[in-house]
Protein backbone atom coordinates (compact mmCIF):
# COMPACT_ATOMS: atom_id res chain seq x y z
CA UNK A 1 0.00 0.00 0.00
CA UNK A 2 1.29 3.14 -1.13
CA UNK A 3 0.30 6.85 1.01
CA UNK A 4 -0.30 9.31 -0.98
CA UNK A 5 -1.01 12.83 0.77
CA UNK A 6 -2.98 15.72 0.27
CA UNK A 7 -0.66 19.00 -0.41
CA UNK A 8 -1.21 22.43 -0.11
CA UNK A 9 1.58 24.70 -1.90
CA UNK A 10 0.29 27.85 -0.63
CA UNK A 11 2.74 28.82 2.19
CA UNK A 12 4.59 31.59 0.46
CA UNK A 13 3.60 34.91 -1.10
CA UNK A 14 1.84 35.73 -3.65
CA UNK A 15 0.36 39.28 -4.79
CA UNK A 16 -3.13 38.45 -5.27
CA UNK A 17 -3.78 36.91 -1.69
CA UNK A 18 -1.57 39.93 -0.15
CA UNK A 19 -4.19 41.80 -1.88
CA UNK A 20 -7.64 40.36 -0.84
CA UNK A 21 -6.43 38.61 2.89
CA UNK A 22 -3.48 41.51 3.81
CA UNK A 23 0.42 41.82 2.96
CA UNK A 24 2.18 38.39 3.53
CA UNK A 25 -1.08 36.35 4.01
CA UNK A 26 -0.63 32.56 4.25
CA UNK A 27 -2.60 30.13 6.49
CA UNK A 28 0.77 30.49 8.71
CA UNK A 29 -0.94 34.14 9.55
CA UNK A 30 -4.44 32.46 10.21
CA UNK A 31 -3.33 29.56 12.14
CA UNK A 32 -1.36 32.17 14.52
CA UNK A 33 -4.18 34.34 14.75
CA UNK A 34 -6.53 32.04 15.79
CA UNK A 35 -8.29 31.85 19.29
CA UNK A 36 -9.92 29.03 21.39
CA UNK A 37 -13.72 29.64 20.88
CA UNK A 38 -14.48 27.26 23.92
CA UNK A 39 -12.89 25.89 27.46
CA UNK A 40 -10.79 23.27 26.30
CA UNK A 41 -10.17 24.73 22.35
CA UNK A 42 -6.85 23.76 21.93
CA UNK A 43 -5.92 26.92 19.52
CA UNK A 44 -3.43 28.62 17.98
CA UNK A 45 -1.94 25.24 16.92
CA UNK A 46 2.29 25.39 16.32
CA UNK A 47 4.48 23.64 14.21
CA UNK A 48 7.29 21.70 15.93
CA UNK A 49 10.48 24.23 16.93
CA UNK A 50 7.80 27.11 15.65
CA UNK A 51 9.44 26.33 11.95
CA UNK A 52 6.63 28.20 9.61
CA UNK A 53 8.65 27.28 6.56
CA UNK A 54 8.51 29.30 2.90
CA UNK A 55 7.64 26.41 0.17
CA UNK A 56 9.52 28.55 -2.24
CA UNK A 57 12.98 27.58 -0.46
CA UNK A 58 14.60 24.38 -1.48
CA UNK A 59 15.45 23.66 1.94
CA UNK A 60 11.88 23.13 2.93
CA UNK A 61 11.48 20.74 0.53
CA UNK A 62 14.77 18.85 1.48
CA UNK A 63 13.21 18.91 4.79
CA UNK A 64 9.92 16.74 3.66
CA UNK A 65 11.67 14.78 1.62
CA UNK A 66 13.33 13.35 4.75
CA UNK A 67 10.18 13.29 6.82
CA UNK A 68 8.66 11.07 4.28
CA UNK A 69 11.18 8.73 3.59
CA UNK A 70 11.41 8.09 7.25
CA UNK A 71 7.65 7.55 7.78
CA UNK A 72 7.08 5.81 4.74
CA UNK A 73 5.28 8.68 2.96
CA UNK A 74 5.05 7.76 -1.00
CA UNK A 75 4.13 10.50 -2.46
CA UNK A 76 2.38 14.09 -2.43
CA UNK A 77 -0.67 15.08 -3.99
CA UNK A 78 -0.63 18.93 -4.89
CA UNK A 79 -3.59 20.99 -5.11
CA UNK A 80 -3.49 22.49 -8.58
CA UNK A 81 -5.53 26.00 -9.17
CA UNK A 82 -5.79 26.52 -12.62
CA UNK A 83 -8.59 29.21 -14.23
CA UNK A 84 -10.27 30.54 -17.41
CA UNK A 85 -8.01 31.91 -20.17
CA UNK A 86 -4.93 29.41 -18.23
CA UNK A 87 -4.74 31.61 -14.89
CA UNK A 88 -2.51 29.95 -12.53
CA UNK A 89 -1.96 30.59 -8.76
CA UNK A 90 0.15 28.99 -6.47
CA UNK A 91 1.61 27.30 -8.87
CA UNK A 92 5.74 27.53 -8.06
CA UNK A 93 6.18 25.18 -5.25
CA UNK A 94 5.43 21.98 -7.90
CA UNK A 95 7.22 24.13 -10.49
CA UNK A 96 10.40 24.81 -8.48
CA UNK A 97 10.00 20.73 -7.58
CA UNK A 98 10.20 19.93 -11.45
CA UNK A 99 13.47 21.98 -11.42
CA UNK A 100 14.88 20.53 -8.35
CA UNK A 101 15.51 17.06 -9.94
CA UNK A 102 17.41 15.76 -7.21
CA UNK A 103 14.70 15.73 -5.02
CA UNK A 104 13.32 12.27 -4.90
CA UNK A 105 9.36 13.73 -3.76
CA UNK A 106 6.62 11.17 -6.05
CA UNK A 107 4.09 13.59 -6.87
CA UNK A 108 0.81 14.32 -8.72
CA UNK A 109 -2.25 16.25 -9.56
CA UNK A 110 -5.25 17.04 -7.48
CA UNK A 111 -7.52 20.06 -9.97
CA UNK A 112 -9.29 22.00 -7.37
CA UNK A 113 -11.53 23.76 -10.41
CA UNK A 114 -13.78 25.69 -8.17
CA UNK A 115 -13.51 29.38 -7.99
CA UNK A 116 -11.90 31.14 -5.17
CA UNK A 117 -14.68 34.00 -3.79
CA UNK A 118 -15.07 36.36 -0.43
CA UNK A 119 -16.74 34.92 1.88
CA UNK A 120 -20.02 36.86 1.67
CA UNK A 121 -20.54 35.89 -2.40
CA UNK A 122 -23.32 34.38 -2.36
CA UNK A 123 -21.61 31.59 -4.60
CA UNK A 124 -21.95 28.62 -1.73
CA UNK A 125 -19.46 25.84 -1.66
CA UNK A 126 -16.40 27.50 -3.02
CA UNK A 127 -12.68 28.30 -2.05
CA UNK A 128 -12.75 30.73 0.99
CA UNK A 129 -9.18 30.98 2.06
CA UNK A 130 -9.74 33.38 4.92
CA UNK A 131 -13.48 34.41 5.88
CA UNK A 132 -11.82 35.50 9.50
CA UNK A 133 -9.72 38.40 7.83
CA UNK A 134 -12.05 39.92 5.76
CA UNK A 135 -12.33 43.83 5.78
CA UNK A 136 -15.21 46.11 7.25
CA UNK A 137 -15.56 47.59 3.79
CA UNK A 138 -18.66 47.36 1.83
CA UNK A 139 -19.46 44.20 0.17
CA UNK A 140 -19.32 45.34 -3.93
CA UNK A 141 -19.37 43.03 -7.04
CA UNK A 142 -20.24 39.26 -6.70
CA UNK A 143 -17.33 38.65 -4.48
CA UNK A 144 -15.84 36.59 -7.44
CA UNK A 145 -12.05 36.74 -7.25
CA UNK A 146 -10.95 34.20 -9.37
CA UNK A 147 -13.70 32.32 -11.55
CA UNK A 148 -13.65 28.92 -12.58
CA UNK A 149 -14.43 28.04 -16.07
CA UNK A 150 -13.53 25.74 -18.77
CA UNK A 151 -13.86 26.69 -22.23
CA UNK A 152 -13.27 24.61 -25.00
CA UNK A 153 -10.97 22.26 -26.77
CA UNK A 154 -8.73 24.78 -27.15
CA UNK A 155 -8.54 25.79 -22.88
CA UNK A 156 -8.50 22.12 -22.47
CA UNK A 157 -5.29 21.64 -25.06
CA UNK A 158 -3.08 24.49 -23.42
CA UNK A 159 -4.13 23.14 -19.86
CA UNK A 160 -2.93 19.76 -21.13
CA UNK A 161 0.51 20.93 -22.76
CA UNK A 162 0.96 23.20 -19.52
CA UNK A 163 0.80 19.81 -17.12
CA UNK A 164 2.65 17.76 -19.91
CA UNK A 165 5.95 18.39 -18.47
CA UNK A 166 5.01 17.27 -14.64
CA UNK A 167 3.27 14.31 -16.60
CA UNK A 168 7.00 13.34 -17.92
CA UNK A 169 8.88 13.28 -15.07
CA UNK A 170 9.86 10.03 -13.60
CA UNK A 171 8.99 11.03 -10.41
CA UNK A 172 5.39 11.89 -11.19
CA UNK A 173 2.84 9.23 -9.87
CA UNK A 174 1.02 7.38 -12.34
CA UNK A 175 -1.50 4.35 -12.65
CA UNK A 176 -0.98 1.80 -15.97
CA UNK A 177 2.06 3.76 -17.00
CA UNK A 178 -0.97 7.15 -17.41
CA UNK A 179 -0.54 10.28 -15.38
CA UNK A 180 -2.82 10.10 -12.56
CA UNK A 181 -4.70 13.50 -11.84
CA UNK A 182 -7.73 14.06 -9.32
CA UNK A 183 -10.67 15.92 -10.12
CA UNK A 184 -11.70 17.90 -6.95
CA UNK A 185 -15.28 18.75 -7.85
CA UNK A 186 -15.80 16.41 -11.08
CA UNK A 187 -19.26 17.17 -11.03
CA UNK A 188 -19.26 20.93 -11.45
CA UNK A 189 -17.29 19.97 -14.66
CA UNK A 190 -19.88 19.25 -17.31
CA UNK A 191 -17.66 18.96 -19.86
CA UNK A 192 -15.54 16.27 -18.38
CA UNK A 193 -16.64 13.36 -21.37
CA UNK A 194 -15.62 15.77 -24.08
CA UNK A 195 -12.11 17.52 -22.03
CA UNK A 196 -10.97 13.48 -21.36
CA UNK A 197 -11.15 12.50 -25.02
CA UNK A 198 -9.24 15.35 -25.73
CA UNK A 199 -6.70 14.56 -22.97
CA UNK A 200 -6.32 11.53 -24.03
CA UNK A 201 -5.51 11.49 -27.45
CA UNK A 202 -3.04 13.98 -26.54
CA UNK A 203 -1.60 11.62 -23.90
CA UNK A 204 -1.48 8.63 -27.04
CA UNK A 205 0.38 11.01 -28.88
CA UNK A 206 2.89 11.76 -26.45
CA UNK A 207 3.46 8.39 -25.40
CA UNK A 208 1.36 7.48 -22.50
CA UNK A 209 -1.75 5.36 -22.94
CA UNK A 210 -3.90 8.11 -21.57
CA UNK A 211 -4.62 9.57 -17.97
CA UNK A 212 -6.19 7.68 -15.12
CA UNK A 213 -8.90 10.25 -14.10
CA UNK A 214 -9.92 9.90 -10.59
CA UNK A 215 -13.29 11.74 -9.09
CA UNK A 216 -13.70 13.22 -6.25
CA UNK A 217 -16.59 11.09 -4.45
CA UNK A 218 -18.32 14.47 -3.46
CA UNK A 219 -22.35 14.57 -4.55
CA UNK A 220 -23.14 11.48 -3.44
CA UNK A 221 -23.20 10.36 -7.51
CA UNK A 222 -20.78 8.10 -9.46
CA UNK A 223 -19.43 10.01 -12.57
CA UNK A 224 -18.67 7.07 -14.94
CA UNK A 225 -16.45 9.53 -17.02
CA UNK A 226 -13.36 9.08 -14.25
CA UNK A 227 -11.62 6.35 -14.16
CA UNK A 228 -11.79 5.68 -10.44
CA UNK A 229 -13.51 7.89 -7.81
CA UNK A 230 -12.16 8.65 -4.36
CA UNK A 231 -14.18 9.09 -1.39
CA UNK A 232 -13.01 12.49 0.46
CA UNK A 233 -12.86 12.46 4.18
CA UNK A 234 -14.00 14.11 6.24
CA UNK A 235 -15.88 16.07 4.20
CA UNK A 236 -17.95 12.78 2.73
CA UNK A 237 -19.16 11.23 6.00
CA UNK A 238 -20.13 14.64 7.45
CA UNK A 239 -22.19 16.08 4.41
CA UNK A 240 -23.33 12.37 4.61
CA UNK A 241 -24.48 11.25 7.87
CA UNK A 242 -24.66 14.81 9.38
CA UNK A 243 -25.98 16.99 7.02
CA UNK A 244 -28.03 19.26 9.28
CA UNK A 245 -24.41 19.87 11.07
CA UNK A 246 -22.79 20.53 7.38
CA UNK A 247 -25.45 22.40 5.95
CA UNK A 248 -25.81 25.16 8.96
CA UNK A 249 -25.74 28.71 7.53
CA UNK A 250 -26.30 30.54 10.06
CA UNK A 251 -23.46 30.84 11.68
CA UNK A 252 -25.38 31.40 15.42
CA UNK A 253 -23.72 28.89 17.14
CA UNK A 254 -19.79 28.81 18.12
CA UNK A 255 -18.68 26.88 15.38
CA UNK A 256 -19.67 23.43 14.43
CA UNK A 257 -18.49 19.93 15.94
CA UNK A 258 -17.95 16.07 15.71
CA UNK A 259 -16.49 13.49 17.79
CA UNK A 260 -13.19 12.30 15.90
CA UNK A 261 -14.45 8.27 16.79
CA UNK A 262 -17.78 8.92 14.98
CA UNK A 263 -16.63 10.67 11.77
CA UNK A 264 -13.89 7.65 11.66
CA UNK A 265 -16.46 5.05 12.23
CA UNK A 266 -19.28 5.86 10.38
CA UNK A 267 -16.23 6.52 7.00
CA UNK A 268 -14.68 2.74 7.77
CA UNK A 269 -18.05 1.33 7.98
CA UNK A 270 -19.55 2.90 4.67
CA UNK A 271 -19.12 0.76 1.43
CA UNK A 272 -19.53 2.43 -1.88
CA UNK A 273 -22.46 0.90 -4.41
CA UNK A 274 -20.43 1.73 -7.01
CA UNK A 275 -19.46 0.32 -10.53
CA UNK A 276 -16.09 2.20 -10.52
CA UNK A 277 -13.20 1.43 -9.06
CA UNK A 278 -12.89 3.61 -5.68
CA UNK A 279 -9.91 4.66 -3.34
CA UNK A 280 -10.99 4.99 0.43
CA UNK A 281 -9.75 8.21 1.77
CA UNK A 282 -8.86 9.60 5.35
CA UNK A 283 -7.89 12.58 7.53
CA UNK A 284 -5.41 12.97 10.58
CA UNK A 285 -7.34 15.65 12.38
CA UNK A 286 -9.73 18.75 11.43
CA UNK A 287 -9.94 21.99 12.97
CA UNK A 288 -10.84 24.84 10.18
CA UNK A 289 -11.73 27.49 13.20
CA UNK A 290 -8.21 29.58 12.15
CA UNK A 291 -10.08 30.23 8.74
CA UNK A 292 -13.20 30.54 9.24
CA UNK A 293 -13.82 31.17 13.03
CA UNK A 294 -17.11 30.81 14.58
CA UNK A 295 -18.40 29.47 10.96
CA UNK A 296 -15.75 26.15 11.18
CA UNK A 297 -16.02 23.29 11.89
CA UNK A 298 -13.93 21.31 14.93
CA UNK A 299 -13.49 17.40 14.49
CA UNK A 300 -12.67 17.12 18.93
CA UNK A 301 -10.75 14.12 20.46
CA UNK A 302 -8.35 13.15 18.04
CA UNK A 303 -4.80 11.71 19.05
CA UNK A 304 -2.14 9.86 17.28
CA UNK A 305 -2.94 6.57 18.86
CA UNK A 306 -6.60 6.65 17.51
CA UNK A 307 -4.95 7.62 14.24
CA UNK A 308 -2.90 4.62 14.29
CA UNK A 309 -5.84 2.56 14.59
CA UNK A 310 -8.54 4.00 12.48
CA UNK A 311 -5.76 4.32 9.66
CA UNK A 312 -4.68 0.38 9.65
CA UNK A 313 -8.26 -0.37 9.22
CA UNK A 314 -8.35 2.50 6.31
CA UNK A 315 -5.26 0.58 4.52
CA UNK A 316 -6.81 -3.01 5.66
CA UNK A 317 -10.58 -1.69 3.52
CA UNK A 318 -8.40 -0.39 0.12
CA UNK A 319 -6.30 -3.49 0.43
CA UNK A 320 -9.68 -5.44 0.37
CA UNK A 321 -10.89 -3.59 -2.76
CA UNK A 322 -7.84 -3.97 -4.44
CA UNK A 323 -6.09 -0.40 -4.53
CA UNK A 324 -2.44 0.48 -4.09
CA UNK A 325 -3.38 3.94 -2.96
CA UNK A 326 -4.31 5.00 0.08
CA UNK A 327 -5.00 9.24 -0.02
CA UNK A 328 -4.23 11.05 3.67
CA UNK A 329 -5.79 14.62 4.17
CA UNK A 330 -3.52 15.83 4.29
CA UNK A 331 0.27 16.72 4.45
CA UNK A 332 -0.18 20.37 5.83
CA UNK A 333 -3.40 22.10 5.97
CA UNK A 334 -2.60 24.02 8.88
CA UNK A 335 -5.21 26.91 8.04
CA UNK A 336 -7.50 23.76 8.43
CA UNK A 337 -5.93 22.07 11.36
CA UNK A 338 -4.88 19.05 9.47
CA UNK A 339 -1.56 18.17 9.14
CA UNK A 340 0.56 15.18 9.06
CA UNK A 341 3.54 17.07 9.67
CA UNK A 342 4.97 17.39 13.41
CA UNK A 343 3.57 20.02 15.32
CA UNK A 344 4.56 21.18 19.37
CA UNK A 345 1.67 19.16 20.71
CA UNK A 346 1.56 15.99 19.37
CA UNK A 347 5.41 15.98 17.48
CA UNK A 348 5.71 13.71 15.03
CA UNK A 349 2.60 11.44 16.57
CA UNK A 350 0.83 11.60 13.58
CA UNK A 351 3.18 10.38 10.96
CA UNK A 352 4.33 7.85 13.20
CA UNK A 353 0.96 6.32 12.50
CA UNK A 354 1.77 5.98 8.62
CA UNK A 355 4.29 2.96 9.38
CA UNK A 356 2.01 1.54 12.18
CA UNK A 357 -0.48 0.94 9.61
CA UNK A 358 2.04 -0.47 6.91
CA UNK A 359 2.84 -3.12 9.43
CA UNK A 360 -0.45 -4.31 10.88
CA UNK A 361 -3.27 -3.37 8.16
CA UNK A 362 -2.89 -7.12 6.59
CA UNK A 363 -4.41 -9.00 9.88
CA UNK A 364 -7.34 -6.40 9.09
CA UNK A 365 -8.27 -7.41 5.72
CA UNK A 366 -10.67 -9.96 6.37
CA UNK A 367 -13.13 -6.94 8.27
CA UNK A 368 -13.39 -5.55 4.43
CA UNK A 369 -13.37 -8.47 2.49
CA UNK A 370 -16.65 -9.64 0.11
CA UNK A 371 -18.68 -12.36 0.97
CA UNK A 372 -20.76 -14.23 -1.03
CA UNK A 373 -23.59 -13.40 -1.50
CA UNK A 374 -27.18 -14.77 -3.79
CA UNK A 375 -28.62 -12.81 -5.97
CA UNK A 376 -31.82 -11.61 -3.82
CA UNK A 377 -29.76 -10.90 -0.99
CA UNK A 378 -28.12 -7.76 -3.50
CA UNK A 379 -31.03 -6.76 -4.63
CA UNK A 380 -32.48 -5.78 -1.34
CA UNK A 381 -28.96 -4.03 -0.32
CA UNK A 382 -29.43 -1.99 -3.61
CA UNK A 383 -32.96 -1.47 -2.47
CA UNK A 384 -31.90 -0.16 0.71
CA UNK A 385 -28.98 1.98 -0.97
CA UNK A 386 -31.60 3.53 -3.21
CA UNK A 387 -33.80 4.30 -0.30
CA UNK A 388 -31.25 5.87 2.14
CA UNK A 389 -30.23 7.98 -0.94
CA UNK A 390 -33.70 9.24 -1.46
CA UNK A 391 -34.41 9.95 2.36
CA UNK A 392 -31.02 12.03 2.39
CA UNK A 393 -32.58 13.85 -0.36
CA UNK A 394 -35.91 14.47 1.46
CA UNK A 395 -34.13 15.37 4.35
CA UNK A 396 -32.45 18.10 2.66
CA UNK A 397 -35.06 19.37 0.68
CA UNK A 398 -37.11 19.52 3.93
CA UNK A 399 -34.28 22.03 5.29
CA UNK A 400 -34.42 24.07 2.13
CA UNK A 401 -38.55 24.85 2.92
CA UNK A 402 -37.67 25.09 6.60
CA UNK A 403 -35.31 27.88 5.47
CA UNK A 404 -38.28 28.83 2.87
CA UNK A 405 -35.38 28.40 0.33
CA UNK A 406 -37.51 27.44 -3.20
CA UNK A 407 -36.42 25.24 -5.69
CA UNK A 408 -38.29 27.48 -8.14
CA UNK A 409 -36.98 30.53 -7.22
CA UNK A 410 -33.61 29.45 -7.81
CA UNK A 411 -33.91 28.29 -11.08
CA UNK A 412 -35.30 31.31 -12.02
CA UNK A 413 -32.13 33.16 -10.56
CA UNK A 414 -29.98 31.26 -12.49
CA UNK A 415 -31.92 31.74 -15.88
CA UNK A 416 -33.45 28.46 -15.91
CA UNK A 417 -36.50 29.22 -17.33
CA UNK A 418 -37.73 26.37 -19.29
CA UNK A 419 -37.56 23.32 -16.88
CA UNK A 420 -37.87 19.51 -17.65
CA UNK A 421 -38.69 16.72 -14.82
CA UNK A 422 -37.15 13.36 -15.84
CA UNK A 423 -38.82 10.67 -14.18
CA UNK A 424 -42.74 10.68 -11.97
CA UNK A 425 -41.92 8.79 -8.77
CA UNK A 426 -42.45 10.14 -5.60
CA UNK A 427 -39.58 12.60 -5.66
CA UNK A 428 -40.48 13.73 -9.07
CA UNK A 429 -44.11 14.09 -8.10
CA UNK A 430 -42.71 16.34 -5.06
CA UNK A 431 -41.02 18.35 -7.72
CA UNK A 432 -43.63 18.93 -9.75
CA UNK A 433 -45.89 20.11 -7.19
CA UNK A 434 -43.54 23.05 -6.07
CA UNK A 435 -42.63 24.05 -9.45
CA UNK A 436 -46.25 23.78 -11.18
CA UNK A 437 -47.55 27.19 -12.39
CA UNK A 438 -44.07 29.28 -11.56
CA UNK A 439 -42.05 28.26 -14.54
CA UNK A 440 -42.06 29.88 -17.95
CA UNK A 441 -42.15 26.30 -18.91
CA UNK A 442 -42.71 23.12 -17.52
CA UNK A 443 -42.90 19.65 -18.32
CA UNK A 444 -41.96 15.52 -17.51
CA UNK A 445 -40.14 12.69 -19.29
CA UNK A 446 -41.07 9.61 -18.26
CA UNK A 447 -40.59 6.13 -20.12
CA UNK A 448 -44.74 5.82 -19.21
CA UNK A 449 -45.56 9.37 -20.60
CA UNK A 450 -48.60 7.60 -22.74
CA UNK A 451 -50.64 6.75 -19.61
CA UNK A 452 -49.71 9.93 -17.67
CA UNK A 453 -52.45 12.76 -17.32
CA UNK A 454 -50.48 15.52 -15.71
CA UNK A 455 -51.46 19.26 -16.01
CA UNK A 456 -47.94 19.60 -17.66
CA UNK A 457 -47.10 18.33 -20.75
CA UNK A 458 -45.48 15.36 -20.99
CA UNK A 459 -42.95 13.56 -23.63
CA UNK A 460 -40.93 9.73 -23.62
CA UNK A 461 -37.19 10.29 -23.32
CA UNK A 462 -36.68 10.56 -27.01
CA UNK A 463 -39.26 13.56 -27.25
CA UNK A 464 -37.39 15.80 -25.50
CA UNK A 465 -38.22 19.54 -26.12
CA UNK A 466 -35.81 22.32 -25.95
CA UNK A 467 -34.83 22.66 -21.98
CA UNK A 468 -32.92 25.24 -20.22
CA UNK A 469 -32.41 22.41 -17.91
CA UNK A 470 -33.57 18.46 -17.63
CA UNK A 471 -33.45 17.69 -13.53
CA UNK A 472 -33.51 14.20 -13.00
CA UNK A 473 -35.46 13.15 -10.20
CA UNK A 474 -34.36 9.16 -10.31
CA UNK A 475 -31.02 10.16 -8.44
CA UNK A 476 -30.15 6.13 -7.68
CA UNK A 477 -29.62 5.99 -11.22
CA UNK A 478 -28.38 9.52 -12.35
CA UNK A 479 -25.68 8.44 -14.69
CA UNK A 480 -27.37 5.28 -16.63
CA UNK A 481 -29.97 8.02 -17.09
CA UNK A 482 -27.81 10.55 -18.07
CA UNK A 483 -25.20 8.78 -20.41
CA UNK A 484 -28.07 7.01 -22.02
CA UNK A 485 -30.06 10.39 -22.90
CA UNK A 486 -26.44 12.00 -23.78
CA UNK A 487 -28.29 15.33 -25.14
CA UNK A 488 -25.92 17.67 -25.94
CA UNK A 489 -27.89 20.46 -26.31
CA UNK A 490 -29.80 20.32 -22.77
CA UNK A 491 -27.96 20.65 -19.13
CA UNK A 492 -28.98 17.64 -16.85
CA UNK A 493 -28.64 17.96 -13.11
CA UNK A 494 -29.43 14.93 -10.60
CA UNK A 495 -31.99 16.42 -7.98
CA UNK A 496 -29.59 15.93 -5.27
CA UNK A 497 -27.15 17.99 -6.37
CA UNK A 498 -29.58 20.65 -7.59
CA UNK A 499 -31.22 20.64 -3.76
CA UNK A 500 -27.23 20.43 -2.29
CA UNK A 501 -26.54 23.56 -4.71
CA UNK A 502 -29.48 25.50 -3.11
CA UNK A 503 -28.59 24.97 0.28
CA UNK A 504 -24.95 25.77 -0.16
CA UNK A 505 -25.29 28.77 -1.60
CA UNK A 506 -27.42 30.41 1.37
Amino acid sequence: MKAIAMYLPQFHHVPENDAWWGSGFTDWKAMSMAKPLFDGHNQPKEPLNHYQYDLLNKETFLWQEKLMKDYHIYGFCFYHYWFKEGKKILEKPAENLLRWTDIEIPFCFSWANISWVRSWSNLGDQTVWASSFETDEPHTGNGILLEQEYGNKEDWTEHFYYLLPFFKDKRYIKKENKPLIIIHRQEDLHCLKEMRKVWNELALLNGFPGIYIIGNFYDGVEHTCADAMLVMEPGKTIGRDFPARFANQNRMEVARYLSYEEVWKNSLEWQASLHTKTYYGGFCNYDDTPRRGNAGTIIYNDTPEKFKVYLTDLYAKNKACGNEFVFINAWNEWGEGMHLEPDEEHGYGFLEAIPYAENHYLKEVYKYTPTEKNQETDIKERQISRYKQEVSVLSNWLFTLEHQLEIAQWLLQHNYKRVGIYGFGVLGKHLLAQLLQKMEFLCCIDRDARSLKLDVPVFLPDEIPQLDLLVITNVHIYNEIHDALNHENIAMISLETLIKNIVNET
